[in-house]
């Protein structure tokens, strides 16, 4: 078998003849319709509740919360028929925000926000969430966890709130999309840190990470059980939310309430994205090329996912080009020395969410045989414990070489996860 595995904007070709290929990626959908199709349905046609329509007559204001760049959702596609309906519902355009849910994430010149969200009728405005911005967040109540969330202003100024995500795996929150777009994705970052810090129990001996912070699951999940209650504070009166199929093409959508259509959307991705297989001694996981594999915090998720199909002292091939870099200078002391006991002693000062992610990285590291294609520094991917090289046929060459005939696993992306209970990969 020879397969195209993606790669920052290009494709490394895998020649696996003279080894068993088994690919692993998600379940395709048996009716297949457009991303119109798709998104008329969802709002024309919610689970619950009117259609998007009759929702917003009479409203004098509305707020479309969109994710960013990192969790593409088919944007310039969707959001000219939610426009559409909101101008026949009579809601004027300059009436009309829409707020790009950044999280931690940093703003991108304009340029580029224009580029995500398509063209905007004369009159809509376009804001990019910044967490960091004080004067733009405003108290929206106090959780029973304690935890004071601030949000976006023009989330809560809003008389109608409009969602659009994409419902996926994530990888310690259960799920990204739906309840996450209202927070973290624009609320404060300092209670977005504090909310993140449930992913590890600092008070444990040794300090370990909570056993419910998986993909896929939310229930006795703290990080998940908690963005679910400061959503709450302000929920989207109307969400759209979709589920890719393997090309990072939708194939199913649902709109309405968060509260009736998140858990169906829950379901599907994990009927299309939950599979059997493994565990394997030879695995080949591609992050999906860009913008999946453009920094080591968005690459890491699919390393994360295939890990866990690995057996113990496996070799994994990881193929991202991470032409971003690290992704965020809050990652960069958790990079400067990533031993596992290091990394636990900052967290323990001062939680910071990227740190988390080096140490999931470094615990795989250690784990396994990490075998990285990557524009990452090399000193850099040699301090995190990956093994650099450049050519995947000379690495399948000595597959074939050392076991002919054996297994290999290939994740092309977007990443699977096991259908049994999760392992602590």
């Amino acid at each position: 078998m020879i397969l195209r595995l993606r790669y920052g904007r290009e494709h490394l070709t895998a020649d696996l003849r003279g080894l068993r290929c088994q690919e692993l990626k998600p379940t395709a959908p048996r009716i297949v319709l457009s991303l119109r199709e798709l998104v008329e349905s969802a709002l024309d046609r919610p689970a619950a509740g009117p259609p998007l329509a009759a929702l917003a007559r009479g409203r004098r204001s509305c707020t479309i919360l969109v994710p960013d760049a990192t969790r593409s959702a088919s944007l310039p596609e969707v959001l000219p028929l939610v426009l559409e309906r909101l101008a026949a519902a009579g809601v004027p355009a300059a009436a009309i925000t829409v707020l790009v849910a950044c999280g931690t994430h940093p703003p991108v010149p304009e340029a580029e926000a224009r580029a995500l969200v398509g063209p905007l009728p004369e009159g809509v405005t376009l804001v990019q969430h910044d967490a960091r911005d004080e004067a733009v967040l405003r108290p929206a109540g106090v959780l029973s966890t304690g935890l004071t969330v601030r949000l976006h202003r023009a989330l809560l100024d809003a008389d109608l709130v409009i969602a659009v995500s994409k419902v996926q795996h994530h990888y310690f929150a259960g799920f990204g999309g739906g309840p996450k777009l209202v927070f973290p994705g624009v609320a404060g970052y300092d209670e977005i840190q504090r909310n993140h810090a449930r992913v590890l129990d600092l008070a444990a001996t040794p300090p370990c990470r909570h056993p419910g912070c998986e993909p896929g699951n939310l229930a006795g999940n703290p990080v998940a059980e908690e963005i679910a209650l400061a959503a709450a504070l302000r929920p989207p009166d109307f969400a759209v939310l979709l589920v890719d199929a393997e090309e990072g093409t939708p194939a199913w959508s649902a709109g309405g309430p968060l509260a009736a259509c998140f858990p169906a959307a829950c379901d599907r991705a994990r009927a299309m994205f939950e599979v059997a297989g493994g565990p394997f001694d030879r695995i080949v996981v591609s992050a999906g090329g860009a913008p999946r594999d453009h920094t080591l915090i968005q690459a890491h998720k699919a390393l994360d996912a295939a890990c866990r199909f690995a057996s113990p002292g496996a070799e994994v091939v990881f193929l991202a080009a991470c032409a971003g870099g690290a992704g965020s200078p809050a990652m960069d002391p958790f990079l400067a020395d990533p031993r596992p006991e290091r990394i636990l002693a900052l967290l323990a000062e001062h939680y910071v969410q990227y740190g988390q992610t080096a140490l999931r990285l470094v615990e795989k590291t250690a784990r396994f045989r990490v075998t990285a294609i990557s524009d990452l520094p090399v000193e850099l991917q040699t301090r995190l414990g990956m093994t650099p090289a450049r050519d995947l046929v000379a690495i399948l060459d000595r597959w074939r070489d050392e076991a002919p005939g054996a297994t290999v696993a290939v994740f092309p992306g977007p990443p699977v996860y096991p259908s049994h209970p999760p392992t602590q990969g």
